[in-house]
């Protein structure tokens, strides 16, 4: 996937990769399963994890591993459409299983372009190959709640018939104190 620079550390092969990364959340997971066992959770997460590898795969996506009610996804650089195109199927099959459930289920999702690192870590205790860096932890940090939100890079990636729906945000000022 991608270009990418080899590296060997602690035995196992990593590479840098420029990549599309995609976090996919069931949004309001924790009020909309209220209520249910455990095993109707596990039931719930299991038909979200199946239609989200589905949909990462049917688009041309790897999932790099799902993680309580969140998938994180790659998709080459050139593949940005098709990630988009990815979460919209993720979030139709999402809001028909919350129809079907009758609960009230949507999905938010989180797109960016970065350099990342790519292996497998923690081997031979992970199994398949994982994604670190800045990029990542960007790509949790996005925002959160319904709907799809992509970074600057990703937008750019976007043919100009296709960015018209998209509006920019200006991320709000922080201050802090010092001690």
């Amino acid at each position: 996937m991608g270009s990418s620079t080899d590296a060997r550390t602690s035995g196992s092969r990593i590479a840098e990769r420029t990549l599309v990364l995609v976090l996919v959340d069931l949004a309001g997971f924790t009020r909309a399963i209220a209520g249910l066992s455990a095993v109707q959770v596990a039931e719930v997460l299991d038909r979200f994890y199946a239609a989200s590898g589905a949909a990462v795969e049917e688009h041309g996506g790897r999932v790099v591993k799902f993680s309580g009610d969140n998938c994180l996804a790659v998709f080459e650089p050139d593949r940005v459409v098709d990630a988009l195109a990815g979460v919209q199927a993720v979030r139709t099959a999402v809001v028909s299983m919350g129809q079907e459930s009758s609960l009230d289920l949507d999905t938010g999702a989180n797109v960016h372009l970065a350099k990342v690192v790519i292996g497998g870590f923690g081997a031979p205790y992970a199994a398949g190959d994982d994604v670190m860096g800045a990029g990542v932890i960007h790509v949790f940090r996005m925002g959160g709640g319904p709907g799809v939100r992509i970074s600057e890079p990703v937008y750019r990636k976007l043919p100009s018939s296709e960015r018209t729906p998209w509006r920019k945000h200006q991320a709000p000022a922080t201050y802090t104190l010092d001690p």
